[in-house]
């Protein structure tokens, strides 16, 4: 309402009973409020009924251990965050934020609120179906051409009998019939029974066909271990008889080599062999360092040593740093 001035220049006292609308609208006034409705006052009065919300917690996890804080009466949490002492539902046992969180279940912040453990994103690759498929298709080709991969052969007629055996015999079996010539020099007489049951031949048949893989790999070792530098048959068995902690591993070696026609066990007793030739094959030794053009004299201990740019170097030391190679020529 616009204040009246009087004739005499000054404001004329107002004698009506409403309020002037500047007073009006600053007032803002809260009357009073029952069954969710609250009575204000700014300028006119309004009337406006509030939206009815129910506070709980959930049931379970799902969203968040948080989300299922309760009081330790089992209310809702009104007006503050929730505390250590509050409860914490999971699964059908509850518990206090304060031992949640020391099970790593929920985190505690360094101003003392706890929070939800951050899950670890699992991303789907996508091309994950394809990868499993052309796994499936690398591992059925070295399937197929383990023999070629490797360069190992028994033969033809060896190699066609093994590819028969472990089609149709007991792998345990096979590690047999080598453990047996390995100890004993023959095959073992059960064993070659089983093995001719399952075939449905006579013991001397199979007997002749396991002789045959064996011969084809007997064959095969030795060429493999020439290739090595090794080639007195009976200097490395007597290097093998003085070391117990080898013999598991050559007989390893020869078990994989007959059945998988794997050379890596054959390989590292070549490694193992070769610094220590010089006890074994000292005439060889020396020969092979004087074709060399290298220099050598023999210890106290019958060791060699080899001479190399002045200075005199152990047998075994020169083999294993590779300063002494070997290669067939």
């Amino acid at each position: 309402m616009t204040a009246w001035i009087a004739a005499a220049g000054t404001e004329a006292k107002s004698t009506s009973n409403t309020i002037d609308n500047h007073l009006a609208k600053g007032i803002s006034t809260t009357v009073g409020h029952t069954n969710n409705m609250e009575v204000t006052g700014s300028g006119p009065v309004e009337a406006n009924r509030s939206t009815e919300v129910q506070m709980t917690a959930n049931d379970d996890a799902n969203g968040g251990l948080m989300a299922t804080a309760r009081t330790t009466s089992g209310g809702p949490i009104m007006n503050r965050t929730p505390n250590g002492n509050d409860l914490v539902k999971f699964g059908s046992i509850e518990f206090s934020l304060n031992v949640a969180a020391n099970m790593g279940l929920v985190k505690r912040n360094a101003d003392g609120t706890f929070s939800d453990v951050q899950a670890k994103a699992t991303l789907k690759d996508p091309a994950a179906a394809a990868k499993a498929q052309a796994q499936t298709k690398i591992g059925e080709t070295q399937e197929k051409t383990e023999d070629e991969t490797t360069g190992v052969t028994f033969g033809e007629a060896g190699d066609a009998t093994m590819k028969e055996l472990m089609s149709t015999q007991n792998p345990g079996d096979l590690f047999k019939t080598v453990d047996s010539v390995l100890h004993h020099g023959d095959l073992d007489k059960g064993t070659i029974e089983r093995m001719a049951s399952m075939a449905r031949v006579e013991p001397e048949e199979m007997t002749a066909q396991v002789a045959s893989v064996w011969q084809g790999a007997y064959d095969a070792a030795s060429n493999y271990m020439a290739d090595a530098g090794i080639e007195d048959e009976q200097a490395f068995t007597a290097f093998i008889g003085d070391n117990p902690k080898l013999q598991a591993n050559m007989m390893e070696a020869a078990r994989n080599f007959f059945v998988h026609h794997k050379t890596e066990g054959l390989q590292t007793m070549a490694e193992a062999y070769l610094p220590q030739m010089d006890r074994y094959e000292g005439d060889r030794v020396r020969s092979m360092l004087d074709n060399a053009g290298y220099g050598h004299e023999t210890d106290s201990n019958g060791r060699i040593r080899v001479n190399i740019n002045g200075a005199s170097v152990a047998w075994d030391v020169a083999v294993k740093q590779k300063i002494i190679n070997f290669s067939q020529g």
